[in-house]
């Protein structure tokens, strides 16, 4: 990554971390963090492998079309690889270099592989859309001044997701595909003619791929494992919450909060620092009228335990693998990372 965009995300993630702290009272939170039951975190912690097992088993059937069978432990390794990355590192990186690796070992197009993430985040987007807005629909939870701008998010959100996907479709039935291929091959001109035609291909194997050829059972089973998937990390936050005596919230009125807390790990900042601490802030002092020292208390404990499993998971993985922290440097060089970065 550019130097200048590695101190642009240092520097917005200083921000970040700057307003969350603001006024805040640290021997407060000290006080709120000694009446935590430990029950809770340990609850927390516990309920992220079943997370990742659900997402692991989602990205084999999204990637059934190009192989149908790629074992479990190569799936769930390379997606635990792929979070720590992108959590120690600035970029997501991970989310590239996970489909790059699995596709290496697998001998799949990694244009293909990258394509499932594109699909697996739209699903991701799409599902947690959708519970927000179950979440207005029906007036679950508490009436809160944050909730309009959240029904605003929601309302621009799953369309422009649902356009997306129709799309994808659409660039890829036998009528308009030629169209699709012939304005691929348009666009890479104005690349160095030595890249040119390798780009292209990429690129027209890469909108193939974004096509879910999955048949109505099989999108029907990525649908229910993206619920279920959501569904864990929510009864998760849920349950950490019950451990703070100034979080009244109920299940559903979780919803909104991880809708705000999913929005937010889309800024590309290392381990999501400041921009997920400062929207949690944000979230539970509307949501639920939370004090700010408690606000702050919940999301420093959130945000180390979010982080925690998944990246000793993926130090475990790597080593499984039999892999180090030099793939990554290797994986920078090559084209597929290096378009992105």
């Amino acid at each position: 990554m550019k130097f200048w965009k590695v101190a642009l995300i240092v520097i917005l993630s200083a921000l970040f971390v700057f307003l969350f702290l603001q006024r805040v009272d640290f021997l407060e939170i000290k006080k709120i963090w000694r009446t935590i039951p430990p029950m809770y975190p340990l609850g927390f912690l516990l309920l992220a492998l079943p997370q990742y097992l659900v997402r692991a088993t989602r990205w084999g059937l999204l990637l059934s079309p190009f192989k149908k069978k790629i074992a479990m432990r190569s799936l769930l390794n390379f997606t635990l690889i792929g979070f720590m990355v992108s959590y120690l590192l600035p970029g997501r990186l991970g989310e590239i270099a996970r489909p790059v690796m699995l596709a290496e070992k697998e001998k799949i197009k990694k244009s293909q592989a990258i394509a499932t993430i594109i699909n697996e985040r739209l699903f991701d987007l799409l599902f947690v859309m959708l519970m927000l807005v179950a979440y207005l629909v029906l007036g679950l939870g508490q009436p809160s001044p944050t909730l309009p701008r959240l029904r605003t998010l929601a309302l621009l959100l799953l369309p422009a997701v649902l356009l997306l996907f129709a799309i994808i479709t659409l660039a890829n039935t036998e009528k308009f595909f030629p169209g699709t291929e012939r304005l691929i091959r348009s666009l890479s001109k104005v690349l160095p003619v030595r890249s040119r035609e390798k780009a292209a291909s990429f690129a027209v194997h890469f909108i193939k791929a974004l096509n879910l050829n999955l048949g109505w059972k099989g999108i029907l089973k990525v649908g229910g494992l993206s619920l279920l998937h959501w569904s864990i990390i929510l009864l998760s936050y849920w349950l950490l919450m019950r451990g703070f005596s100034g979080l009244a919230m109920d299940l559903p009125t979780t919803i909104p909060f991880l809708a705000v807390i999913f929005v937010s790990a889309a800024i590309p900042t290392p381990g999501m620092a400041g921009s997920l601490d400062l929207a949690s802030k944000y979230a539970l002092t509307g949501l639920c009228g939370a004090s700010a020292e408690t606000a702050v208390a919940f999301t420093i404990l959130f945000h180390f335990l979010l982080l925690t499993m998944p990246i000793v998971l993926g130090l475990f993985a790597l080593w499984r693998e039999g892999l180090d922290f030099k793939i990554i440097s290797r994986l920078k060089k090559k084209d597929e990372l290096s378009t992105v970065l």
